[in-house]
């Protein structure tokens, strides 16, 4: 018939409304799925990390755990090792040598006193305009209160500002005591050790140089 228009079937509001909401469920089940997605990611890269980083930490563990006794020893007294090369020297070689070493460390006036009489002390030195008087002891134990006692009335005697003992091996617990009561500077093997390291000298015997 002329004019006729087939119309189409229309949705009821139900119909309409249960698209919609299925729409909506399946949109919001993309997004969850998405996020767990990107979570389980996440977790995977995390857990990845944290074992190569638990790894990295037990290899190094079982190494340290191998490494021999003396190389442990060696790592513990690197500090001091430059100075134990001084235990070679005799008494009056470390006393010239470390004159030596205070001279390339900035000190001026450097005198060895057994050329002029002991009193205690075997090197007098300046610097920063303090005059120091050193007691020397190469020893290869810690040095006692005997030095300590020596560097003090060495230290009057000269009428100097202060007074140090140097010793490779360190010192005893009541030499350090007694310094500490009566101002005396201890230098022992990682303060020497570095003095060597700045002077660049090695020790030797005076006979061979």
């Amino acid at each position: 018939m002329a004019g006729y228009k087939k119309r189409g079937r229309r949705r009821g509001p139900l119909a309409a409304l249960g698209h919609a909401l299925l729409c909506a469920v399946d949109a919001l089940c993309e997004g969850i799925g998405a996020a767990f997605a990107a979570l389980a990611r996440a977790l995977g890269q995390g857990l990845l990390a944290l074992v190569k980083g638990l790894w990295w930490l037990l290899v190094h563990l079982l190494r340290l755990l191998a490494a021999p006794p003396v190389w442990l020893f060696r790592r513990l007294t690197a500090k001091n090792r430059r100075a134990r090369e001084c235990l070679k020297l005799d008494g009056e070689e470390f006393e010239l040598y470390f004159a030596d070493v205070l001279r390339d460390n900035g000190f001026r006036d450097v005198q060895v006193t057994q050329y002029c009489g002991d009193q205690g002390v075997d090197i007098l030195a300046t610097r920063n305009g303090v005059r120091y008087a050193i007691q020397c002891k190469n020893y290869r134990s810690p040095a006692g209160n005997a030095a300590v006692q020596e560097a003090y009335a060495g230290c009057e005697y000269y009428e100097c500002d202060e007074a140090a003992v140097v010793c490779p091996s360190g010192f005893t617990i009541p030499a350090r005591e007694l310094a500490d009561s009566t101002g005396v500077q201890l230098w022992g093997g990682e303060r020497l050790s570095h003095m060597m390291r700045v002077s660049g000298r090695r020790p030797r015997h005076r006979k061979n140089a």
